[in-house]
């Protein structure tokens, strides 16, 4: 959000909120002598800001003094090449983070630099734009690189005919094409504990709604180059990362392995398509073997084929007596198919 409706005036309310946040006593002073203007212009941007809602004024007119109010912004371009994720937060967007509940605050560091992580070590981008607001209301997130795009990285990294399947992979969790350096958990997790999560990516959109059991595939009649995540939680928000982790984390016993994942069905089917084949199955099965515990949710899907239903319901859970295939939100024709194999 444009703070306001010139570049001047925005740049100096940029510098007066900077100021403030770096606890500046002389910030009036420093404003005048920077962009020379006068006090009362200055005292006018003040106004301005405190009346929008970025700053809290205290004291009377010789004695004021002002600190953050509940809206706040920031927006800054790095370059990707020796980037390091904490130091951006903890240098230029803490601030926007101080004063909430620390779970949410958890929320935002964890995302934050997750995502930012993800940009830096696999966009194969120079720059990254990030853009943070506060409102009295919600935070809002955004991280847009130059990259290649994430849907065509995972695509060019995994051998993936379609940038599409990079989508269905990144629902499972645990993916990543650096296993030395990231467990892939990062998206995962991160798309569960915002109320909103989206990836922008070329001409395809991957989300996750805060309500919804599963993720989506959207086309986007706008093109995006680069990668763009987009995250939002509501201030009055009661997640917190501890219960999200365990519902996907095993037992003392298992070592609280990230075990349980949920592989939204309908990602695997394409415009057109039925699910019918068995290499359509081998694509929803692709790296389940990783997990302990595995819910296929058909939410969306109506029809199952007698071969796909037969590759995964009996050829695999036969290989994996180990991993516990439960099938969800299936209606009575995808039911009847899969205990008809299950018998065969």
């Amino acid at each position: 959000m444009r703070l306001a409706k010139t570049k001047r005036a925005e740049l100096i309310r940029r510098f007066l909120l900077n100021a403030v946040t770096a606890d500046n006593t002389q910030l009036i002073h420093d404003a005048v002598e920077t962009f020379n203007v006068s006090r009362q212009a200055i005292h006018g941007h003040l106004t301005a800001l405190v009346n929008m809602g970025y700053l809290i004024a205290e004291g009377k007119t010789r004695a004021r003094t002002y600190r953050l109010g509940s809206h706040r912004t920031q927006c800054d371009v790095f370059q990707l090449e020796g980037l390091q994720e904490g130091d951006v937060y903890s240098r230029n967007f803490k601030f926007i983070f101080s004063g909430l509940p620390d779970r949410l605050e958890d929320i935002c560091h964890y995302g934050f630099t997750e995502m930012l992580n993800n940009a830096i070590d696999h966009s194969c981008g120079k720059t990254v734009r990030i853009d943070v607001e506060r409102t009295d209301q919600e935070i809002e997130i955004r991280i847009l690189d130059d990259g290649e795009g994430i849907f065509n990285h995972i695509a060019r990294m995994m051998n993936l005919i379609d940038p599409r399947e990079s989508i269905l992979e990144l629902s499972k969790g645990k993916l990543t094409t650096d296993p030395e350096n990231h467990s892939g958990q990062g998206i995962f997790f991160t798309s569960r504990v915002f109320d909103a999560f989206y990836i922008y990516s070329a001409d395809l959109i991957f989300t996750h709604n805060d309500g919804d059991t599963e993720d989506f595939l959207l086309h986007n009649e706008n093109i995006h180059t680069g990668t763009q995540v987009y995250m939002r939680i509501a201030l009055d928000s009661e997640k917190n990362l501890k219960t999200v982790f365990d519902d996907f984390t095993g037992n003392e016993d298992e070592d609280f392995a990230f075990n349980t994942t949920i592989v939204p069905v309908k990602l695997a089917l394409y415009e057109g398509e039925r699910l019918v084949s068995r290499s359509q199955a081998k694509r929803i099965l692709c790296r389940v073997e990783r997990f302990k515990t595995v819910l296929l949710d058909f939410r969306g899907v109506d029809y199952i084929g007698q071969a796909f239903a037969d590759e995964v319901f009996r050829v695999f859970a036969n290989r994996n007596p180990q991993i516990s295939l439960i099938p969800t939100n299936a209606n009575d024709q995808i039911s009847q198919m899969i205990q008809s194999v299950k018998s065969s």
